[in-house]
């Protein structure tokens, strides 16, 4: 092989190489698979709280599977106060999801509020979406659905989210989403 065969070669070797590079490489904000009991019987979780039609036992943690959500209706959900979640450093997400058989949800959301009382919304539509076959949904959070509050600065501020949330969409229709993980892309 000549020299300037040679390096050809190598450049080409080079370039075929940058892709798998420049893939990014993903890191779990939300793992709803983690759930760990401590010896005093106090589970842990990657949600602080339940509310209105998903609380009550309606949501089902399943170490190593998931957070199965088994709600009548959409008028409710779950999520976390004073997050340490650093959605700031993965603006591209993942959810990770499974709908149930017996789901009839076209919509599920996914919510952040920000330090000075901004909060917007991700629709996540999972109506037509296969039923028992695991499903992703990439979510752009500099690009919300809609912002219920603009709080004191305009825009949401992802340096600052002090709450996430993933809820139904209240309707009256019965939920049922196996939750699997939120991943950000680095």
């Amino acid at each position: 092989m000549s020299i300037p065969r040679f390096f050809h070669s190598v450049r080409l070797a080079l370039l075929l190489m940058l892709p798998a590079a420049l893939v990014a490489k993903e890191v779990d904000l939300l793992d709803f698979r983690n759930v760990r009991r401590d010896p005093d019987g106090t589970t842990f979780k990657c949600y602080e709280y339940t509310f209105g039609d998903w609380g009550g036992g309606k949501v089902i943690n399943l170490r190593d599977r998931g957070a199965l959500v088994q709600a009548s209706s959409g008028k409710g959900g779950l999520g976390e106060n004073k997050t340490l979640v650093r959605f700031d450093q993965t603006p591209l997400v993942d959810l990770y999801f499974v709908i149930g058989n017996a789901n009839l949800a076209k919509v599920i959301n996914f919510s952040l509020t920000d330090k000075d009382g901004t909060e917007q919304t991700w629709q996540i539509p999972i109506d037509g979406l296969p039923k028992g076959a695991n499903q992703q949904v990439r979510l752009d959070l500099t690009k919300s659905s809609s912002e219920q509050k603009p709080g004191k600065t305009p825009g949401m501020d992802l340096k600052k989210v002090v709450t996430w949330q993933i809820r139904g969409d209240y309707s009256d229709l019965k939920v049922e989403v196996l939750l699997v993980r939120l991943a950000g892309q680095k």
